[in-house]
């Protein structure tokens, strides 16, 4: 799916709009008859939304070689896909073989485009989470991903074996992660507290371990790259703690 061009991010504005106003008129008026039209509308356009996120390239599988894109809001973090409480997102089924779960974080420019729900985009610098990384057959890949004005990371997790008994990583900016069973097809999901300490800043020694592997900033070809001596994305100044915007303002904890 093609990216953002002139008329789809239009679009894009037109649908965030008014379903954020027909939103907060049902919250007012709660489930009256015009109520009700009003949250109809709102699955409309949120049915919309979803399939106007553009297919992203995020990583490339370090076992089998497979690029993977990913269907989210790079426009800005004011689209629903950002929503933490709901977040609004199309499900990817079939995944990659090999796929395991995403995360990411996300250094933010200010000012940020205000919303009328809560966002949580990760920390505001790229981290891997050791007790998946850790194990046997896991490998990750850490890609930038601009978001409007913002600079993203994706940490993609990858394995032979799906690991079983282990908390995966939440998807991207949600409170739950996706399920996959064999054929990539999706299954169910789950849920894991997130936690600054299950995070690790330090990206050198899993660069250097291979563990770790990186794509260039704005390679189109998506080529995997080992070692830290030449990665952009070690030692990145920014406070190592989790980030929650709501109303407007910036808490980080």
């Amino acid at each position: 799916m093609p990216d953002w061009d002139g008329s789809r991010l239009l679009r894009r504005e037109a649908v965030l709009e008014e379903g954020n106003r027909l939103k907060a008129r049902y919250d007012e008026g709660g489930y009256t008859a015009e109520g009700k039209l009003a949250i109809s509308r709102v699955f409309e356009l949120q049915d919309e939304y979803r399939h106007l996120l553009p297919e992203v390239l995020v990583a490339r599988c370090p076992f089998t070689g497979t690029a993977i894109s990913w269907p989210l809001d790079n426009a800005d973090l004011d689209g629903w896909f950002w929503n933490r409480e709901n977040p609004i997102r199309r499900l990817v089924n079939p995944v990659a073989r090999t796929w395991l779960a995403m995360g990411g974080a996300i250094r933010l420019t200010p000012p940020v485009e205000p919303t009328p729900f809560p966002r949580m985009p990760g920390p505001d610098v790229p981290y891997v989470v050791p007790r998946i990384l850790d194990l046997a057959d896991v490998r990750a890949v850490v890609s930038e991903v601009p978001i409007g004005p913002h600079t993203g990371w994706a940490i993609t997790y990858f394995a032979e074996t799906r690991p079983i008994g282990v908390a995966l990583e939440n998807l991207w900016g949600s409170r739950e992660y996706d399920v996959y069973g064999p054929g990539g097809r999706w299954k169910a999901w789950n849920e894991h507290r997130q936690s600054i300490r299950d995070y690790d800043f330090d990206l050198r020694p899993w660069l250097d371990s291979g563990k770790l592997l990186w794509i260039a900033p704005g390679d189109v070809d998506a080529i995997l790259r080992e070692g830290s001596s030449e990665c952009p994305f070690v030692d990145i100044d920014g406070e190592r703690r989790l980030q929650l915007i709501r109303n407007g303002e910036i808490t980080r904890y």
